[in-house]
């Protein structure tokens, strides 16, 4: 490493490819700040200036200015610098002097609604992408590693891209049942975050929604979820990928309690409403319903005739005449109800 240049020597005991990336573009942009293209320059000007962590704050400055970024993001591209100078042996000293990093407090927050509307007014894509969205809470780049065969075999570990931290995945029936649609029919999901942003975006708005829907927000609120209705940290944790001991990850991973604790939160969040606005039922139970009414109405002039035949025997308490003998009912399940039993007393009847 003794004829390694200073920035190549410092960006290659960085571990982590994102943050080498991100590093490697923070030195570009101070260069640019400082007009030279020598990293070597950056460590002179640090030991020859004396007020060194102005140019920083200069710095940070401009890069909201000129660059348009967050003050979350310059302060995170300060950090790299600070890197940088460290391993140079000419630490900067920036200590309340720039803002702390602040948590991303969300303009909007999408709700359950929001999500039944979007799962509903969606094609075969996007319903399949929210739905292995709502059971596997992963940041983008690691949905994207997803193939069919792990969702197929419908359980499977996961390893984040960003942070390391294996994760256990579980993909419900309904998710591996779209994605076989999608198969059959030979349609492929974008393999790109932009594509798939992109296929979000229209459907929100065709949907209606008054903002975009993305998978950050997507993640936010499997998490928040979980947290609202109990799950233990340690577990949601895991099943978001987020960081814990590996003594506890390695404990966890093949538990049924695992599983149970993502059943709870997939059953919290449907993506079809079962209700419509005026509250009554719809889908299944509205069907069942309307097919329970029609046949009544098949069956409705037998029991009638019935009721009537055991008017004329002069139907007695404690005997099957006690059925026919009462109104009948208004509610189609009911009259059903008395229809079968109706049916079985005859049967008996002619049994004896």
């Amino acid at each position: 490493m003794e004829d390694m240049p200073i920035e190549d020597e410092w960006l290659s005991q960085i571990l982590g490819e994102g943050t080498r990336k991100h590093y490697t573009r923070t030195i570009t942009y101070f260069k640019e700040f400082l007009k030279t293209s020598s990293a070597e320059d950056l460590i002179n000007f640090r030991k020859r200036e004396r007020n060194f962590e102005t140019r920083i704050i200069q710095y940070f400055q401009w890069l909201q200015k000129e660059r348009g970024v967050t003050s979350n993001s310059a302060r995170a591209y300060v950090i790299g610098l600070q890197s940088f100078f460290n391993y140079a042996g000419c630490p900067v000293k920036l200590k309340n002097k720039l803002p702390k990093l602040h948590m991303k407090i969300e303009s909007w927050k999408p709700t359950l609604g929001d999500l039944q509307k979007l799962y509903k007014f969606g094609d075969i894509s996007v319903k399949a992408w929210l739905s292995l969205s709502r059971d596997i809470p992963a940041r983008m780049g690691d949905m994207l590693k997803i193939t069919n065969d792990q969702i197929e075999s419908g359980e499977f570990t996961l390893l984040s891209k960003k942070e390391s931290v294996v994760g256990k995945c579980y993909v419900s029936e309904d998710t591996r049942a779209l994605f076989k649609q999608l198969e059959t029919a030979k349609i492929v999901l974008p393999k790109s975050q932009r594509g798939i942003d992109k296929m979000i975006a229209n459907a929100c708005k065709i949907a209606g929604l008054p903002k975009r829907i993305n998978q950050h927000l997507l993640r936010k609120l499997w998490i928040s979820t979980a947290i609202n209705i109990g799950i233990p940290e340690v577990i949601y944790k895991i099943l978001s990928f987020k960081s814990v001991p590996q003594e506890v990850l390695t404990y966890y991973l093949d538990r049924q309690n695992l599983k149970d604790s993502w059943s709870k939160v997939i059953e919290t969040i449907p993506l079809e409403n079962k209700s419509s606005e005026n509250g009554k039922v719809t889908s299944l139970e509205e069907d069942s319903k309307l097919f329970a009414e029609a046949l009544w109405e098949l069956v409705k002039p037998v029991v009638e005739k019935k009721r009537l035949e055991k008017l004329m025997q002069g139907g007695q308490r404690g005997t099957i005449g006690l059925i026919e003998v009462e109104a009948i009912p208004t509610d189609p399940k009911e009259g059903l109800k008395l229809f079968l039993k109706l049916r079985k007393g005859e049967e008996n009847e002619r049994g004896k």
